[in-house]
């Protein structure tokens, strides 16, 4: 399966089907049989990410940000690993050490939606309102129709934080 086939099937297990478990297990499996893959890594990274905010376990956010520092360590460039630590950080109540991992997630990959949209809330999370807003709306223009992103940004227009995050908003 080639990497780019692997990140959507991941995708779509994880959005589209509402099944993060089951793209756990098949990362498992490849990561079991590969276990130098670095995307298998870095998309189990992501999916830790969306079972911690499903089920909100922080336990699975600090599993991802192990499993992202173990894709960065073998491509310390990936858009996705890094993303995903980004992602971890801000769950664990860390926005401030998510902002440069994030920053460097959309300069590796300008056109990840989610990237844009993981770094618009470390910088709300952080004071920064206007760099925010260019973010989220960034984040819009790659994925117009994303209901995700959509919420975030309204979230974030009437000064609404996820109950998880409200300790860190300046």
């Amino acid at each position: 399966m080639s990497s780019s086939d692997l990140r959507e099937r991941i995708f779509n297990l994880i959005y589209s089907k509402n099944k993060t478990e089951e793209a756990i297990l098949h990362l498992n499996a490849i990561i079991k049989t590969s276990p130098e893959n670095s995307l298998a890594i870095a998309l189990k990274a992501y999916a830790l990410n969306k079972l911690a905010n499903i089920h909100r376990e922080w336990k699975y956010s600090q599993q991802a940000l192990e499993y992202a520092d173990r894709a960065l360590a073998l491509n310390p460039n990936d858009d996705l690993a890094l993303t995903s630590k980004g992602w971890a950080l801000i769950d664990l109540g860390r926005a401030n050490e998510a902002l440069p991992f994030l920053q460097e997630a959309v300069r590796a990959n300008p056109n990840s939606e989610y990237s844009w949209y993981n770094l618009a809330w470390a910088q709300y999370l952080t004071g920064d309102a206007v760099a925010s807003t260019e973010s989220i709306a960034r984040a819009l223009r790659i994925s117009p129709g994303n209901p995700i992103i959509k919420r975030g940004k309204e979230m974030m227009e009437k000064g609404e934080v996820p109950k998880h995050l409200k300790a860190q908003k300046s």
